[in-house]
């Protein structure tokens, strides 16, 4: 895949999902609180399950950016700004109200096995990584407000102390104009103090902007546009390590000299994340050279599988409440059904002997496939469907899982 089609078929990777998103990100988020243990192992391909949003027949009801179905909301405008948290109790709430509706289409409800699940929730958290086409208009507005054109030329325009940005025209995405900035930024900065000159703030879309208007003004002539491969996240983790982020930021709640990088501390598209850190860029490396760490360059790919990195930081929640799980196990109904190590209801199976929960995405998997027969059971036992607000669903899985993790007790003599 390349040239034209290959930025829009990664933009198309991310589109189709449906009610069964929803669902089953109701249980990935219960996955998401699992304590020291890492949920979800970080995707290496996060557009792995297109093919399932296809197959599944997800887009049939929800678009995404204007593109599927109008019957579900349209998931690609901000709908996944949410935690996995959240947005997985929204989707356990509004379950019933899928089932209906589906029913309504004659719409079976697709069932998962395997790694589907998880290839399909990574796909779906990687909706909001790339970034909305840039606005050449505000781009222009942006190059005289950063005052730009006193050390670089754009369109034939502007100084010659720093290289000229028509070349940033061959590339499709404002990743390549980050990296370039990212490894030319202490010279950068310390020409610019040298000038009178203050570094370039960037935040949300502006980095976008300001690649939309060079590349509507540049007057150099491309043979072929370059475009971002999806970054690796398994990559940028490493990336983190060998590039020494890690001696100054955590990723579990703890920083070091710098703040901890953990679960929804980054949120944003790629160039979002970017602009982050160019933003903390001149902080970060006065700090390194007090530190005597060595400045690290990003080469090919790596500034993209690196932010790639950071962005899925923002898949995990906060570790699930085994003690308050099991308060809600009881106050939402759960136990009337099920039994946890023989403690509740016959009428489903013990959740502690359910292999299915050895796994915080294979526990999402399979609550998803049971859906419909929960559904069935809960209504004729007259049991309204538990609805479940911000940690609810990670407490009650945590809760589960510890029970599974716990030896028996020896029988008294």
């Amino acid at each position: 895949m390349g040239g034209e089609m290959m930025e829009r078929d990664l933009r198309r990777v991310l589109q189709p999902p449906s009610y069964l998103l929803f669902i089953f990100l109701t249980f990935i988020f219960i996955a998401a609180g699992i304590g020291a243990e890492r949920p979800y192992t970080l995707p290496e391909d996060p557009l792995k399950g297109r093919e399932l949003f296809l197959g599944k027949g997800c887009i049939s009801c929800h678009a995404v950016r204007g593109e599927g179905g109008r019957i579900g909301p349209d998931l690609g405008r901000g709908f996944f700004q949410r935690s996995l948290i959240q947005m997985g109790a929204l989707m356990w709430n509004h379950a019933p109200t899928m089932r209906e509706k589906m029913r309504e289409l004659k719409l079976p409800w697709p069932s998962f096995k395997g790694k589907e699940m998880g290839d399909l929730v990574a796909y779906l958290y990687y909706l909001d990584y790339f970034d909305e086409p840039g606005d050449p208009m505000a781009g222009r507005r942006l190059i005289r407000e950063k005052e730009c054109l006193r050390c670089h030329t754009i369109g034939g325009r502007g100084g010659r102390i720093g290289p000229n940005l028509d070349k940033m025209k061959a590339y499709a995405s404002a990743i390549f104009m980050a990296q370039a900035m990212w490894n030319h930024g202490p010279p950068m900065v310390k020409k610019m103090a040298e000038l009178g000159l203050s570094p370039p703030s960037l935040a949300g879309k502006e980095m976008v902007d300001l690649l939309a208007y060079i590349r509507s003004a540049s007057e150099i002539r491309i043979k072929e546009r370059v475009y971002m491969l999806p970054g690796d996240p398994r990559k940028g983790e490493k990336l983190f390590t060998t590039k020494g982020c890690v001696a100054c930021h955590g990723t579990a709640g703890r920083g070091g000299a710098g703040p901890s990088l953990g679960p929804g501390k980054l949120r944003g598209s790629v160039s979002q994340i970017a602009a982050v850190m160019w933003q903390h860029g001149p902080r970060m490396w006065k700090k390194m050279e007090e530190m005597k760490i060595a400045y690290p360059r990003l080469e090919g790919s790596e500034m993209a599988d690196l932010i790639a990195y950071l962005y899925f930081l923002g898949f995990f929640d906060d570790p699930g409440d085994p003690v308050k799980g099991k308060e809600l196990f009881a106050a939402k109904g759960c136990v009337r059904c099920h039994s946890v190590k023989g403690e509740g209801g016959k009428v489903g199976p013990d959740l502690a002997q359910i292999q299915a929960f050895a796994s915080s995405i294979d526990a999402v998997q399979a609550l998803w496939n049971h859906v419909p027969m929960m559904e069935e059971a809960t209504k004729k036992r007259g049991i309204a469907w538990p609805l479940l607000q911000g940690q609810d669903m990670a407490d009650v899985v945590e809760y589960v899982r510890q029970a599974q993790k716990k030896k028996p007790e020896a029988p008294k003599q």
